[in-house]
């Protein structure tokens, strides 16, 4: 005899109750904003940390820059037989080739003909404006008490290019080649 076919049996799932699904619901209203806000959150983390590793690299950038930003090409004495008399002024024309735009401080000093050094003020001014060659007659003026003889004219230049310099008083140093010329005696009548 041949089997009887099975009858399909019925799966009766458990009930669930009303009252899980209304918890379930509750459960994720409640911690549903919260995973807004975790996405919320790696996206400030992610401005905060970019801010940072800019704000570093900024100021590494800074602390890196070491390069003059003027080529000196010629300085020399311009005063005839490179001569000059106590209280007048030393000439020196320059020529010079600017890439950028700095806050300069020169400092000079004299080497006089017995020897002694005389200082000058610094003198303090902004490097702006076109970029590019530059030509001026500059110098100061012999003390009147100078010895003379043969006198030597020694500077440096210091150039501020950026926050981090002027803040922390590092800037770019250039020690300028010494100038030799002559010292005479006050000249009569002046």
């Amino acid at each position: 005899m041949p089997p009887e076919p099975e009858s399909p049996q019925v799966v009766m799932l458990p009930e669930v109750d009303r009252t899980d699904e209304i918890y379930a619901r509750a459960i994720e209203l409640a911690y549903g904003p919260s995973r807004r806000q975790a996405r919320l959150q790696l996206v400030l983390n992610a401005l905060y940390y970019t801010s940072l590793v800019a704000l570093v690299g900024w100021i590494f950038s800074m602390a890196i820059d070491r390069e003059p930003p003027v080529r000196q090409i010629t300085r020399e004495v311009v005063n005839p037989g490179k001569q000059v008399h106590v209280g007048d002024r030393l000439l020196i024309r320059g020529v010079r080739v600017r890439d950028r735009s700095c806050e300069i401080t020169r400092r000079w000093w004299i080497v006089d003909g017995a020897g002694r050094r005389l200082d000058f003020e610094p003198e303090r001014f902004d490097a702006y404006g076109p970029l590019g060659r530059e030509e001026e007659v500059i110098g100061p003026f012999i003390p009147l008490d100078a010895m003379p003889g043969r006198g030597r004219l020694l500077g440096v230049v210091a150039y501020d290019c950026n926050p981090l310099q002027r803040a922390l008083g590092w800037s770019i140093t250039t020690i300028l080649p010494p100038l030799e010329f002559e010292i005479l005696p006050r000249a009569p009548g002046s």
